[in-house]
């Protein structure tokens, strides 16, 4: 999951600015559709895996180094 932290930051950089792109430039309807939805799927992705990454795999981390330490 470590390995994964810049590829999903990268997909929320480019999720964010693509939603930017979509909302700031006229460009025709259905480019700006086809934008937003990449945008959306983006976002989510990224949201998700970090937020995963953040509740779920560093607190789990955590309790094995401690619990390797009690058990020494």
């Amino acid at each position: 999951m470590v390995e994964n932290s810049p590829l999903l930051m990268a997909t929320l950089l480019i999720g964010v600015s693509s939603s930017l792109i979509s909302g700031s430039v006229n460009l025709s309807e259905s480019i700006e559709w086809i934008v937003l939805i990449i945008s959306l799927i983006a976002n989510i992705t990224a949201v998700i895996g970090l937020s995963l990454h953040v509740f779920v795999y560093l607190p789990m981390k955590k309790a094995e180094k401690n619990l390797k330490e009690t058990f020494k």
